[in-house]
């Protein structure tokens, strides 16, 4: 990985490679600035006496900087530990304790002040280092810390002293060289660090290259944290395929920084898109009586232009026509609010509905859905731009295989399956069978095409009381593409029936509410309103038509607030810790259980 980042530097030059902000303003770094500032890390690190094998943490939300430091760190052999921005002290303590990290790299001096320096964990670091720039680079910003200024000085220092200590380091290194420590995100319990190599990687930016095609004029705009594999992978892909990156602010800036960067490609978690399915039918549903009949008839024809693509049928003259005015009238105004060049998007991390999948590819954005998990170093299978399936995440990867066990677990193998879990032998062999085989904890099917399809997660199937296996995954996909609902959980395990926690959109809700003349004071009251109750009930009762019986949601509660990454209820990445959400609202789930079903 670190000559193949040297070899693209060498080919690409003066290009420009990462573009960032600093308040309102942008810039950016060329492929030959950004080695430069590598080195200089990387030769920095050196000084401090980091050497092959040793872990560095990277405690910061996504910046330039992050990748710089984790490039330094993989030509110089050391092994990247990142860590979520959201992490707690604790959190950060246990994950520097198990990877034995001699330094971390931390953001701001804010973040610095929230870790627990009298964690057992610290005695094993060497350094801390504030990201962050200083206005005097000369001086520490606070005592015991060191500048990323500083380092990058002891490394110009070193480099005057060892002119090709870098590239020595670079070459000597091999594809069964340990790369980094990516710990999971802990929806079942403790994250475990997943040790990948040199090797797992390499593999894996090559068969997703020939899997998604692009070209180095493909523009990204990095949003996914680093810390999960997901955004990892992006951030190789970009170098491996020569592409240029821009940073996203924040997460919460993101459509704003879209209109700047202007992406061709499009990484993201389900959560995006669904955002953004949701905001452009509020939009509609806002307009008057034309702009809902313009919309509805471009979707029809979209719908239609989509199936032809799908069956591979010819689109007849007239669709054509037709399709070309409604992107002209409609669909060139979602386009523009991703940038205007869009040409597909990718999907990951978490189930992605059907039916916005469907929609989207309407309005003209193919997302292509993927699958895969940190063991696989990130994919197995994705949907292809000519051969795709909504509702599946594609086929296996060239050189991935891929069985279904007798009880619907699926098992992958290949070149890109984990070295292990670092310092976890159990753990390592309840997972990673002696012939190479990966046990995923997923449930899914492959129908006779290859196509692969997710039930839900293993420990997560909900087993009523008469018997039957109920994935929640998919009933919580449905429900949400209902404008008005924003988050759900489905419960159920040994109960005769179906129960359901849901938050609501709050800007969907009190536009309700204006138009029916009803006066809602805050999420609180809202939750326990009678009329409001009754129109989630309608709108369940509704989607629950689409569902086998066993299926459907027969009794619900309407929470006040969405669940956050905050308040512990999702990881990360936007994924519900279920374990979590439940223990928080024990006794509405048991009051709601205690009762008998209601017919919806």
């Amino acid at each position: 990985m670190a000559e193949m980042f040297v070899s693209q530097v060498n080919r690409y030059g003066d290009r420009v490679l990462y573009r960032f902000a600093r308040g309102n303003d942008w810039y950016s770094y060329s492929w030959r600035e950004a080695l430069s500032q590598v080195r200089e890390i990387a030769l920095g690190l050196v000084s401090l006496g980091v050497k092959k094998g040793d872990r560095v943490g990277i405690f910061s939300a996504n910046r330039v900087e992050w990748s710089l430091i984790d490039w330094a760190n993989i030509c110089i052999g050391a092994l990247t530990v990142p860590l979520y921005p959201t992490s707690t002290a604790d959190e950060v303590g246990r994950i520097l304790d198990n990877s034995e990290s001699t330094v971390l790299f931390v953001d701001t001096a804010e973040r610095i002040a929230k870790v627990d320096s009298h964690h057992p964990a610290f005695r094993l670091l060497k350094e801390v280092i504030l990201i962050e720039p200083t206005e005097d680079p000369v001086s520490a910003p606070e005592q015991g810390v060191l500048s990323l200024d500083q380092l990058r000085e002891m490394g110009r220092r070193s480099a005057e002293v060892n002119g090709d200590l870098f590239d020595r380091l670079v070459t000597s290194l091999r594809p069964e060289d340990e790369l980094t420590i990516i710990y999971t995100s802990g929806t079942s319990g403790e994250p475990k660090g997943v040790l990948t190599t040199h090797g797992h990687y390499l593999f894996m930016v090559e068969a997703s290259g020939s899997a998604i095609p692009s070209s180095d004029q493909e523009v990204v705009l990095q949003f996914l944290p680093f810390a999960h594999s997901f955004g990892r992978l992006e951030h190789f892909m970009v170098v491996a395929m020569g592409y240029t990156c821009g940073f996203a602010r924040s997460i919460e800036t993101v459509a704003r920084d879209l209109l700047v960067i202007r992406p061709t490609l499009l990484f993201s978690v389900p959560r995006i898109y669904e955002n953004a399915y949701s905001r452009i039918r509020s939009r509609i549903a806002m307009g008057g009586l034309f702009r809902r009949s313009l919309f509805r008839w471009a979707i029809s024809v979209g719908r239609r232009f989509s199936q032809c693509e799908r069956k591979g049928i010819r689109v007849s003259w007239s669709l054509g026509v037709a399709r070309y005015l409604a992107y002209l009238l409609v669909f060139s105004k979602v386009h523009q609010s991703f940038g205007g060049r869009l040409r597909w998007a990718i999907s990951g991390g978490a189930p992605l509905s059907p039916e916005i999948a469907e929609f989207f590819h309407s309005l003209g954005i193919k997302i292509l859905e993927g699958y895969g998990l940190t063991e696989t170093s990130t994919v197995s299978h994705v949907n292809r731009a000519d051969r795709f399936k909504f509702g599946t995440v594609g086929l296996p990867l060239d050189g991935v295989e891929c069985r279904i066990a007798s009880d619907g677990e699926i098992l992958l193998r290949g070149p890109s399956v984990f070295k292990g879990y670092y310092r976890d032998s159990k753990g390592t062999q309840e997972v990673l069978g002696s012939d190479g085989w990966f046990y995923t904890g997923d449930v899914g099917e492959i129908d006779q095409e290859g196509f692969l399809r997710i039930t839900d997660r293993k420990k997560d199937l909900i087993v009523t009381s008469g018997g039957k296996n109920v994935a929640p995954q998919m009933v919580e996909n449905l429900l949400k593409t209902d404008p008005l609902i924003s988050q759900v959980m489905v419960l159920g395990d040994r109960s005769s029936h179906l129960l359901a926690l849901i938050t609501l959109d709050q800007v969907q809700l009190m536009q309700w509410a204006e138009r029916e003349e009803i006066e809602l004071r805050g999420p609180e009251e809202a939750a326990l309103d009678p009329r409001v109750i009754s129109l989630v009930r309608e709108r369940i009762r509704l989607k629950n038509k689409s569902l086998a019986t066993f299926d459907t949601v027969r009794d619900f509660r309407i929470l006040p607030y969405d669940f956050a990454l905050e308040t512990g209820e999702l990881t990360p990445t936007l994924k519900l810790r279920r374990k979590i959400v439940t223990e928080k609202y024990r006794d509405i789930i048991e009051d709601m259980a205690r009762k008998p079903r209601i017919d919806l």
